[in-house]
Parts: structure tokens; sequence; C-alpha cells
């Protein structure tokens, strides 16, 4: 069960890394190429809307763990 839990934290610890890091590159994109009269987002926007993408990630990766570790204890009874 210990090698479990540590897979499932390493993949939900790896997809936040990646998200921030996704989120950080297209702020950063998006403050060097931002042009106003073309939207009325703020550039922000650029880095929220691929974490909410990988926060959703995140919670199928908690839901799975969760499910796998539900069927793992009812089995060991």
């Amino acid at each position: 069960m210990k090698r479990l839990n540590l897979g499932f934290g390493i993949t939900a610890l790896a997809v936040i890394v990646v998200g921030l890091i996704h989120g950080g590159i297209a702020w950063i994109v998006a403050n060097a190429t931002w042009n106003p009269l073309e939207t009325s987002l703020p550039t922000w926007a650029a880095f929220v809307y691929p974490v909410l993408f990988y926060s959703v990630v995140v919670s199928v990766v908690l839901i799975a763990w969760l499910i796998t570790w539900l069927i793992v204890r009812s089995s060991k009874k």
C-alpha cells in the first residue's frame, strides 16, 4: 500500500508542478505579446486557464487513488 500511495502522490505532485510551469510560461508569453485591443481578458487569465485544467487532472488522480484505496482496503478484509 505504501508504494501505491507513493505512486499516486508522485503523480499528483508531478501534475501540479507541470501545471504551474505551463501556467507560468503562458503568463510570461501573454505579458510579452498581449494586445488589449484584441481581447478584454487580463494577462493573468493565461495563467489561470492552464492551472484550472491541471487542477481537474489532479482531482481525477486523487479520485482514482481513493477508488483504488477502497478496493485494496476491502480486499484485505
